[in-house]
């Protein structure tokens, strides 16, 4: 090479490397919003903040605090899970279990010491941690981010894998059309490189624009609800993405001599309870299940051990899924029959069952419906027109329960469904009491929130016979509701001719 061109080159890389360190400078004095949005940490706790603000990789996460919450204290601790504050780094001598799954596992409804991961803590005794990562609606998809970006940081000896009811519900989305994927530098071929990369800020804000800033537009502050019924929408997550997540929780805990158990939660409807819907939750349970065996896990059925324990669906739960005291004790003592072995240097796990998982066929996705012929269709459904309804735009069709001797207030919920388009609809409905209608139209498809329009059908209320209502006739434009044909169904409703 001519000195000339070697000079010139020279001078390009020296110019390129200039032009790059001045970039690198520039975005980490400009763009440090970015950057933090990109580096997504746990929220700081600020008076009145929003209890599930929304996240890239999450969706939504926990805010740092104390509070009640249906008259039960809530402690969420600086690392963004609830219980006590804890050290990121493993104090020497314990074991660590961490606890994964949706509100089941967070406690609703309960105080910090009555949730299950905090009983079972108390059983193991002093040598084991028990923490607990439950979080309102989360799902496999949430938690393997949450590991990612938190969890793993914990150096769990095991982890107790409990996602259930969030992955087979019904909603607005479905979680991998909105997560951005949260990659873990350590788990790239080329770990120093991706490392070394990832701490560049040009880098990150090169990332957040071209990978994640359009989907973290999508993700609004967001709740999660109580007693959905699995009608209209998409499962949240499908049945095989459900066992493959599983499986990949399953080998990442290996890869990280981890060992792994799944709890399958039971719900009142299990232990007797009346229903409505349709029962979509027990084919992810045998998933759970067939997994388990595959990676050779333990499966602990928590409806066995309410079963056995010869309460009613009454004691055990406050609503129709979420444990009472009695229930995460319950919870708390089969749990413990299967750590106690390990805390003592058992071990959990067994040789893995290496026969290949079968493709599950989901009949809730065919149709978004059971089959109409099932038995576990809805026994009473509530079925009309809506009208004047603009086109294109997803609605939303709740039940709010208006009984005056409604058991359980805090959730007046009895009844919901999605519509992407809408003209006839028929939905589960209340065999008993009284109920309104409130529907959204979903603008943006993200599920009910303070931005969609309301229209609320409340007064007079709609009194439930024990039969199937048909002939509900819903005028958005007007905002009246009338019948097609007067019935008992109604107080002070009027008829229509036509449907």
């Amino acid at each position: 090479m001519r000195p000339r061109t070697r000079r010139r080159l020279s001078l390009s890389l020296f110019t390129a490397a200039g032009l790059l360190l001045m970039a690198e400078a520039a975005i980490s004095l400009l763009a440090r919003r970015t950057l933090l949005a990109w580096e997504a940490p746990v929220p700081v706790t600020k008076t009145g903040a929003p209890y599930l603000p929304g996240n890239p990789y999450l969706l939504w996460e926990m805010v740092p605090g104390t509070r009640t919450e249906m008259g039960a204290t809530v402690t969420v601790n600086s690392l963004g899970f609830r219980g006590e504050e804890v050290t990121v780094n493993k104090p020497t001598g314990i074991r660590r279990v961490v606890v994964l799954g949706d509100s089941t596992v967070y406690g609703h409804g309960v105080e910090d010491d009555e949730t299950f991961s905090a009983q079972l803590s108390e059983r193991l005794g002093p040598s084991v941690q028990v923490l607990n990562l439950g979080t309102p609606g989360y799902s496999t998809a949430q938690s393997i981010n949450l590991m990612t970006m938190r969890g793993w940081r914990l150096q769990p000896d095991a982890v107790i894998v409990a996602n259930l009811w969030s992955d087979n519900n019904f909603d607005s989305f479905v979680d991998k059309t909105l997560l951005s994927e949260r990659h873990d530098a350590a788990r790239t071929p080329f770990p120093s490189a991706a490392k070394l990369l990832q701490s560049s800020a040009l880098y990150r804000w090169l990332d957040w624009h071209l990978r994640l800033a359009d989907r973290a537009g999508e993700v609004e502050t967001v709740g999660w609800m109580l007693g959905r019924t699995p009608t209209g929408g998409h499962r949240r997550v499908s049945v095989n993405d459900y066992a493959a997540n599983l499986q990949a929780l399953a080998a990442e805990a290996k890869a990280r001599n981890a060992e792994v158990a799944f709890l399958a939660f039971a719900n009142a409807v299990d232990l007797g309870d009346d229903t409505d819907g349709a029962i979509a939750w027990p084919l992810y349970r045998e998933v759970m299940q067939a997994v388990a065996k595959r990676v050779g896990a333990p499966f602990l059925p928590v409806k066995d051990a309410f079963v056995n324990s010869g309460n009613d669906h009454l004691t055990l739960f406050l609503d129709e899924m979420h444990p009472t005291p009695v229930g995460h004790a319950i919870i708390a003592d089969t749990l413990a029959a299967t750590f106690l072995p390990w805390r003592d240097g058992a071990s959990l796990m067994t040789s893995p069952d290496l026969t290949p998982l079968s493709t599950w066929d989901d009949p809730f996705a065919r149709g978004e419906g059971p089959p109409p012929d099932s038995p576990t269709s809805a026994a009473v459904t509530l079925s009309g027109s809506i009208r004047n309804a603009p086109p294109g735009i997803p609605i939303q069709v709740d039940l709010i329960d208006l009984d005056k001797d409604r058991s359980n207030a805090s959730n007046p919920m009895v009844g919901s469904a999605r519509f992407d388009h809408v003209d006839t609809f028929e939905m589960p409905a209340p065999r008993t009491g009284e109920f309104g209608i409130r529907i959204y139209l979903d603008k943006e498809a993200d599920g009910p929130s303070a931005t969609d329009d309301l229209f609320e059908f409340l007064d007079p209320p709609i009194q439930a016979t024990g039969q199937s209502m048909r002939g509900l006739v819903i005028d958005l434009k007007s905002s009246t509701m009338t019948w097609v044909k007067p019935g008992t169904t109604s107080r002070g409703l009027p008829s229509t001719e036509d449907e």
